[in-house]
């Protein structure tokens, strides 16, 4: 594989021509651009901003030329493997379930990979919007605030990842690219964890007075996203002042904006999809791809594992969160969470390929956990965690009644966010950490060395770039 650093200098530019401003993700790719004097007006800032959206989404072209979005495999499959709560299927890439994975193994990069290409994109369009006096100020300063949460997203993702984000202490954070990547500037040095977190948290920041209450599209940043964002961030850092943002920012989300829980959670995965409004924040994916129905459903690729069995027992959920599957061997027990079609004669659904980046439920949730980890109202926290399973049609809750200290609420809680974002948006990998590495053991006996908490940095970015110093105990 090619460096990703020096792959991403090239910025793709997303448009069916520069004379639509509107922003379609549903857009072919038809140029390629490093770097240069490609935004002239807002018609062209709109396009090259779209293809800074595309690469949020993990858009590319399927090997039959057909385009499509892969953000499945990215925020989906990879973090509830490392969680868990899914297992390899068909597929050949074990490493990431077993934790058993090195520089060098598979799907180590994948990340990495997204991250900094999101990451050079936004940094691309940031500096060609800089000198155009053209556009009009509020649409400029929107513009930009979207491209800096798409770049606080990606740095977030990089440093939960493969940073040490627990130890704000710790000299194991990520590359700081704040600059379009040339050869000047492409051999960097990590930034240590505070500094890092410092960066995402002003991209979030200065983000925030310029984004709109909603958006275009829902495929495209609004302001609650972007708090969401900020109290996913913060939970994980984890102080005590971070508790409270969390708390605050939360109750932002849920009382004053315009989403709202949906009576049953079934109806936004199997009817609704974006349309939902629960859903903050959603990738929109193409209209004729298959990529995601095919490794869920077709090749079972991803399937639940003996954790996510566990935590959905007696749950109304797993009805159609897995149902068995007959294949043109055997049949199996495939995750049919997306999928609401015939299991007997499975067939593609636009509805399956749908991704949801932000939903409302995190923001309940999150709340609930910083409620319990910062000691305030436990009762409070034991209504939100309620509040998300009636969502979910479950009726008995003697199990959160009894829990009987803040531990053991943490815990219910974090099994909650795991059961409801399995294979979503990373939740289930994020929340499982969260807990202490005890507990994390017994819910997931592989995950014996804390190292393995984090991924290493990809062995090809250390052997390119002589600054970059690999995560401990790899």
């Amino acid at each position: 594989m090619k460096n990703v650093l020096i792959s991403s200098l090239v910025l793709v530019l997303f448009a069916c021509s520069f004379g639509a401003c509107k922003k379609e993700l549903n857009v072919y790719p038809t140029t390629q651009e490093v770097d240069g004097n490609v935004i002239t007006d807002a018609k062209s800032a709109a396009t090259v901003l779209n293809g800074v959206y595309f690469r949020f989404a993990d858009g590319f072209n399927d090997y039959q030329g057909v385009p499509a979005t892969q953000w499945y495999n990215v925020n989906e499959e990879i973090p509830s493997l490392l969680s868990g709560m899914l297992k390899v299927g068909s597929s050949p890439y074990k490493d990431l379930s077993q934790h058993n994975y090195s520089p060098a193994g598979d799907l180590v990069d994948v990340v990495w990979s997204y991250g900094y290409g999101v990451v050079n994109a936004a940094n691309g369009f940031l500096k060609n919007i800089a000198p155009i006096a053209s556009i009009t100020k509020d649409s400029r300063d929107q513009m930009i605030a979207e491209a800096k949460f798409l770049r606080a997203y990606a740095n977030s993702e990089l440093l939960l990842y493969y940073g040490q984000y627990y130890d704000t202490t710790s000299a194991y954070g990520i590359i700081l690219r704040n600059e379009f990547a040339d050869a000047d500037n492409l051999y960097l040095p990590r930034a240590g964890v505070a500094a890092t977190y410092d960066s995402i948290l002003a991209d979030i920041d200065n983000a925030l007075p310029s984004l709109p209450a909603i958006n275009t599209q829902i495929s495209y940043a609004n302001v609650w996203a972007a708090k969401l964002l900020k109290a996913r961030v913060l939970i994980n850092r984890g102080s005590a002042a971070d508790y409270a943002q969390v708390i605050a920012l939360t109750k932002d989300i849920i009382t004053n904006s315009s989403f709202s829980l949906e009576g049953n959670v079934k109806d936004l995965f199997l009817m609704k999809g974006l349309t939902s409004r629960e859903i903050l924040l959603g990738v929109q994916p193409f209209s004729k791809q298959g990529e995601k129905w095919s490794d869920y459903i077709s090749y079972g690729y991803y399937i639940p594992d003996t954790l996510f069995r566990l935590l959905f027992k007696g749950d109304p959920r797993l009805a159609w969160y897995a149902q068995p599957i007959a294949g043109p061997y055997s049949t199996s027990v495939r995750l049919t969470k997306y999928y609401p079609g015939s299991v007997a004669t499975p067939a593609p659904m636009t509805i399956s390929e749908n991704g949801y980046a932000f939903r409302l439920t995190e923001a309940y949730l999150l709340e609930a956990e910083a409620l319990v980890m910062s000691g305030g109202s436990t009762e409070d926290a034991r209504t939100l965690l309620k509040t998300v399973e009636e969502q979910a049609g479950i009726i008995d809750f003697t199990t959160i009644d009894a829990a009987a200290t803040a531990s053991d609420l943490q815990l219910l809680i974090v099994e909650e966010e795991m059961r409801s974002f399995v294979a979503e948006a990373g939740q289930d990998w994020f929340a499982l950490r969260r807990l202490p590495f005890a507990t994390v053991k017994n819910l997931v006996p592989t995950l014996t060395d804390p190292s393995r908490l984090i991924l290493p940095i990809p062995q090809n970015e250390t052997l390119y770039n002589s600054n970059l110093i690999q995560n401990p105990n790899y």
